[in-house]
């Protein structure tokens, strides 16, 4: 549930909420905490065949499955697949697994239905590698406090330093590296006068210039 949760932003209460209701309400999911997978009961209508080119990589999945429920319910259904080509009737399955969650379960009750966090509380991918996650509420700020072409640069930076370290830091907060990032001016070369130093395309840039007014006063 940890994974869902950090996948998708909601917190784990939700993410279990959701997951109960997928499963007691809807029928299409069942759930193990002990092995913590997840099963969907009718992938198989449209997705199995009896190629022999699946047969090898779906007895080696079905193995690897750690629930025993689990595990017999989709090798009794592998021993009696048909083709992807099976009309879908609308009912579930009969004689499926039961799920299994936590001892904190509140009973046999039907829970209710999930709460899904407001819009502004997700947290989205930033960067072009995806480490850096802010909610719109965070960006917006720090588009106030830092300015864009500020935020975008430090972004970036760590962005590029988590994929070049798999995150050795361990930062989660990622709101307040950036704000490091900003104040710590992360990134930036000094040059000997304390300055910041120019990046060579901006050296290059400068250069060009210099020239064009040279020619021009001539």
């Amino acid at each position: 549930m940890k994974q869902i949760a950090y996948e998708t932003g909601y917190n784990t209460d939700s993410v279990e909420r959701l997951l109960k209701r997928l499963d007691r309400t809807h029928e299409v999911i069942r759930y193990s905490a002990s092995t913590k997978e997840l099963l969907i009961i009718n992938w198989d209508k449209y997705n199995w065949s009896r190629s022999e080119k699946m047969d090898k990589p779906l007895l080696a999945e079905i193995s690897a499955i750690k629930c025993d429920e689990f595990r017999r319910f989709l090798a009794e259904k592998y021993n009696r697949r048909e083709t992807v080509m099976v009309p879908y009737d609308g009912h579930v399955e009969r004689n499926i697994p039961a799920s299994e969650y936590l001892e904190r379960d509140s009973g046999s009750k039907t829970p209710r239905e999930a709460k899904i966090p407001s819009k502004g509380k997700v947290r989205h991918k930033r960067g072009k590698y995806g480490w850096v996650r802010l909610t719109d509420e965070e960006m917006e700020r720090l588009t106030q406090d830092l300015g864009a072409e500020e935020l975008a640069r430090c972004i970036a930076y760590v962005d590029e330093s988590a994929q070049a370290t798999n995150n050795r830091n361990g930062w989660k907060d990622w709101n307040l590296v950036i704000r490091k990032c900003n104040r710590g001016q992360w990134g930036i070369e000094r040059s000997p006068g304390g300055g910041p130093r120019p990046s060579a395309s901006q050296g290059a840039a400068e250069d060009l210039r210099a020239l064009h007014e040279l020619f021009d006063r001539e």
